[in-house]
């Protein structure tokens, strides 16, 4: 009799899960499976759960030869041109995201401007994901600002406790004893004006203390991209430097020096009392972040 005619075939499967949170999958395991799994994380212990059974029948027809199994982000899809609504830390990250219109023009040039379905759904999730942890940043730095306020007017005579604030303590600390309440609450008003405009229209930093508002809120939300590793786009933080700063001269104040006198004579001039003092290109900043007119109007 000849011979049966073999068929080699692949199938692949997809199992798409929802859970609360992968990391309680852990619990999950037997305490020899455990032991085995020495800093197991959470996607690990998801994949340490999938299994292939085949009917006792049918083991003659078919062989596992290998098994490539990965997370996979299904709640994000190729094509949809949308944020999803899933409750994944990222995915809610990035519905913060959606809300921030008024940085996409500073991005885009971290994407292909033509990208295939699958590239343009991660071009979604990463742009999305960054604007969501600047979003996120924002609200931090601002909400910090406020209790740095009550804080400082708490110990007005310590001009030490500067060092003990949120917000307020990463600034140049060569400028140090400026750092009171009222300094803060100017500081604060150039904070919201710079997050407000990162919402609704293009950033552009009016003067030395925006900028500095600025690099605080960009330096949050890169300690919180860390959270998220892979889920925002490759060189986005020096590529906004490049983009939304006139340039990087802010970092040359926090390189101690004796005096002011290299700052006052810098174009612009960045010494502390120029702070508030708006460059000449730009546009007004709102009045109390504004260090021009000092006196109120005649009456």
């Amino acid at each position: 009799m000849p011979a049966a005619d073999r068929f080699h075939a692949s199938v692949r499967i997809d199992v798409d899960l929802t859970c609360s949170h992968p990391d309680e999958l852990i619990d999950g395991l037997t305490d020899a499976r455990r032991m085995g799994s020495a800093g197991l994380d959470g996607e690990e212990a998801l994949l340490s759960l999938i299994d292939v059974v085949i009917a006792p029948g049918a083991r003659h027809l078919a062989r596992i030869e290998s098994i490539d199994a990965s997370i996979v982000a299904s709640e994000w899809r190729d094509g949809q041109g949308s944020v999803p609504t899933g409750t994944s830390d990222e995915t809610r990250v990035a519905q913060a995201g959606a809300r921030l219109s008024g940085i996409d023009w500073a991005l885009d040039e971290l994407f292909a401007e033509e990208a295939s379905p699958a590239e343009g759904a991660r071009d979604l999730r990463q742009r999305s994901v960054l604007k969501g942890l600047i979003w996120n940043a924002s609200v931090v730095i601002v909400d910090c600002l406020f209790e740095d306020i009550i804080s400082l007017a708490a110990h007005g005579s310590d001009r030490s406790h500067w060092r003990d604030t949120h917000v307020i303590s990463q600034l140049p600390p060569q400028f140090a004893k400026h750092y009171d309440r009222s300094f803060a609450q100017k500081f604060l008003a150039a904070t919201i004006e710079v997050t407000s405009r990162l919402a609704a229209s293009p950033v552009y930093p009016q003067t030395v203390a925006h900028e500095l508002a600025l690099k605080i809120v960009l330096d949050e939300a890169e300690r919180n991209a860390d959270r998220l590793a892979g889920s925002a786009p490759e060189g986005w933080r020096e590529h906004l430097d490049a983009v939304l700063f006139q340039d990087l001269d802010i970092d040359s104040l926090y390189v101690p020096s004796p005096d002011d006198v290299d700052a006052a004579t810098a174009v612009p001039p960045m010494d502390f009392a120029s702070w508030f003092i708006p460059y000449s290109h730009a546009t007004e900043p709102v009045p109390y972040a504004n260090d021009e007119a000092k006196e109120p109007a005649g009456r």
